[in-house]
């Protein structure tokens, strides 16, 4: 399951790494709704990815805490952006 993880974080890391590029190298700029709903799809994903280590971590028995910390941190962003 952690391979999904890492998916997961890797995938949001490029969806926001690839747009930045895109615009340093091309100068072609992006509407705030693209970036805001880039931004918000990479959140999601590394909350997907966190939830999925907490359940391993759940099912091996060890301290998920900081990662249910994390998750509710981001969750939190992602409301308030949302705003």
């Amino acid at each position: 399951m952690s391979k999904w993880s890492y998916f997961l974080y890797l995938t949001a890391v490029l969806s926001i790494v690839i747009p930045i590029l895109t615009v340093l190298m091309t100068d072609v700029p992006f509407s705030s709704i693209f970036s805001h709903t880039v931004l918000s799809i990479a959140i999601i994903l590394v909350i997907i990815g966190k939830l999925i280590t907490i359940f391993q971590k759940r099912k091996e028995i060890k301290s998920f805490v900081p990662d249910v910390g994390v998750v509710i941190g981001l969750f939190i962003v992602l409301i308030i952006s949302l705003i």
